[in-house]
């Protein structure tokens, strides 16, 4: 077989654990799921499904968040993980009921600000430098102490 074969059975393949894979994710509604079919999720096992499913007994749930409220067991780390497994409430997913519920400016992209007059000068120029560097002078005498034998020659001694 040669390598565009190899290539073609590969990508079947893939293809087939993909499908496989997304099979394993079959949602599962929380408002109308038998206890055996809460099950199939995973995470779910026969203690959690039925408190799903007395929970439900008392009236089905409005969203995740009155999911998490009313089965005992379950906080905001289960409830994602439950979603991310394939638990729907209303058809809707953990992070969709999230997005339901928040603010809707928060979602939409900033625009970018126009360039401001001072962002298109020409850059400023660079800082200056210290006098002695600048001039190329030695810094005034005063400026160190004098050290006997290394300073400057007294004006007597020439």
């Amino acid at each position: 077989m040669g390598a565009q074969g190899r290539g073609w059975v590969t990508a079947v393949v893939v293809a087939v654990l993909l499908g496989w894979a997304a099979g394993a994710r079959a949602q599962v509604e929380a408002n109308r799921a038998s206890a055996a079919e809460l099950q199939t999720v995973r995470g779910i096992g026969p203690v959690l499904a039925a408190r799903i499913v007395e929970a439900r007994a008392q009236r089905p749930f409005a969203g995740w968040d009155d999911f998490e409220q009313r089965v005992p067991g379950v906080g905001v780390k289960t409830a994602q993980k439950l979603s991310l497994h394939g638990l729907r409430i209303d058809g809707r997913s953990y992070g969709a009921e999230a997005a339901r519920h928040a603010d809707p400016a928060a979602s939409r992209p900033v625009p970018a600000a126009p360039p401001r007059a001072t962002d298109t000068a020409a850059p400023a120029p660079p800082k200056a430098a210290p006098p002695a560097a600048r001039t190329g002078h030695a810094p005034p005498p005063h400026a160190y102490p004098a050290i006997p034998g290394l300073s400057q020659p007294d004006a007597g001694a020439r």
